[in-house]
Parts: C-alpha cells; sequence; structure tokens
C-alpha cells in the first residue's frame, strides 16, 4: 500500500508538481488517513517520480506510434494506464491475482483497459498482447525483484516477439541496492528479496540479445521537478544528487525492427 498512500499524500501537499485524483481517491476508499507517516516526503516524492518518469517514457514512444499497446507490469494501484488512455490504444495492466482484484475494486478499469491477475515471470501473459501497432511495456518498481536469470528470458522473450518495442524500468545502482535491503530489514521486512540491481545497463544487457537495439539509461528527473520552489531545497537536492550520481536511474531499451 506504501506507493499508493505516498502518491496520494504527495499529490495532496504538491497538487501543481504531481496531480493523481486516482490514488487519492484509493486513498481515501481504504480509509487512508492524510500527513500518515512517511508517505508525503522523500517516500512521496519517489514513487510520484517513478510514475512521472515511466508515463514520460511512454509518451514518448506513443508519439512515433499512435496506435500501439502499453502494457504496465506489476501494475499494482498505480495510475499509469489513466494516464496514458486517449482512447486510441489497448491497455493491459499485469500483476498477482490478489492484487488485481483489489485494484479492480478501488480503482476500476476503462472500456479499454483490461486487467490479469498473473505472475510476470510467467511468459504465457505475452500471447495476451496485440503488438501490431507497437508496443511500450512499464515495469515500476517490479524488476528489483526478479532474479537476473528472469529478466533476461523476460526481456529476450518481449524483443524476440515484439520487434520495433520498448520498456522502461526503474532500478537501482548496487550501492543503493545494498542500503534499500538495510533499510527493509530494519523495518522488519524480507530485505533479500530485492535481488536485482544495476550499475551499467549497456553492459548488463547488450550480451543478452541481439533483438536489443538502443539501451538508455535516464538520470534527470523530469524538469517540472528541478524548477526552483517546485520541492523544498533538501527534497530537490536529494533528487538531483541520486539520480546524478545513477543509485536511481530509468532505463529504456528498443527492441530492433
Amino acid at each position: 500500500m506504501l506507493p499508493l498512500l505516498s502518491r496520494a499524500e504527495f499529490s495532496r501537499r504538491h497538487p501543481q508538481l504531481f496531480f493523481d485524483p486516482q490514488a487519492r481517491r484509493a486513498a481515501d476508499a481504504l480509509g487512508a488517513l492524510p500527513g500518515a507517516p512517511d508517505t508525503g516526503g522523500w517516500s512521496g516524492l519517489l514513487y510520484a517520480l517513478r510514475q512521472d518518469a515511466l508515463c514520460e517514457a511512454a509518451g514518448r514512444y506513443i508519439d512515433c506510434h499512435p496506435r500501439c499497446a502499453v502494457v504496465d507490469l506489476g501494475c499494482g494501484l498505480d495510475s499509469a494506464l489513466s494516464r496514458l488512455d486517449d482512447g486510441r490504444r489497448p491497455l493491459l495492466g499485469i500483476d498477482l491475482p490478489e492484487v488485481i482484484e483489489l485494484r479492480r475494486r478501488l480503482m476500476p478499469p476503462s472500456a479499454r483497459e483490461e486487467l490479469l491477475g498473473a505472475d510476470a515471470r510467467d511468459l504465457s501473459w505475452l500471447g495476451r498482447v496485440d503488438g501490431r501497432g507497437g508496443l511500450c511495456v512499464l515495469a515500476g518498481g517490479l524488476f528489483c525483484y526478479f532474479r537476473e536469470a528472469e529478466l533476461r528470458e523476460l526481456l529476450c522473450a518481449l524483443a524476440a516477439r515484439f520487434p520495433g518495442g520498448r520498456v522502461c524500468f526503474d532500478c537501482e545502482s548496487p550501492s543503493a541496492a545494498r542500503l534499500s535491503r538495510r533499510l527493509l530489514r530494519r523495518l522488519g521486512l524480507p530485505g533479500e528479496r530485492l535481488r536485482l540491481s544495476v550499475g551499467r545497463a549497456e553492459e548488463l544487457f547488450r550480451p543478452w540479445s541481439a533483438d536489443f537495439a538502443d539501451i538508455r539509461e535516464l538520470r534527470r528527473p523530469p524538469e517540472k521537478y528541478l524548477r526552483r520552489g517546485a520541492l523544498p531545497m533538501h527534497l530537490r537536492a536529494g533528487l538531483r544528487l541520486s539520480m546524478g550520481l545513477g543509485l536511481l536511474k530509468f532505463v529504456e531499451i528498443d527492441f530492433r525492427e
């Protein structure tokens, strides 16, 4: 629930920067209290940034492929699909069955949005995707839980099946992932579940498949987050530093035509 509650509270505190009415409605339905501890500051910023950055990446692909399908892999309770719904494309959200059941209750899908309860590592879901107009796959906060072999199998299958497609995801550097594991253990959570980190994306992913075209690391947040006055100074400085050093980054992989 933390991503949802954090986005909702961050949207309440910074509506000019990040407005997410869907998250706010869902949080209210859960009885979440505005101002709950650690949901509107750094935590809220990171979850808002993740959704914004991935939607921006998808938007760049959609500009060139206006009829493409969009898959939100590990969609949880995020609002990416509704933000990318312009009435022209199929939208597919995939997550574990119990998560999808909760999502249907809190965030009823639009007519163009299909929700599938499945493990993203079970590649049978690829058969549900109509990628004739192109395919953009978003994965926010998901691949860190994959083993390297599992992610390699998924990305290679996508590249082979959907030439000209793109996958966009967030990741942490090895040093940032170690800090995240320690933090989770301190909170009594299983930090060992965070398995995958990315040092240099090109070095890690290039050998995996000849079907990969461009591999890009995005180490700068959307410009609106860096504008003077958009955020408290300590949040803006922390964001600039963490992304500039590659502790947090976004990766885009294009598939060869």
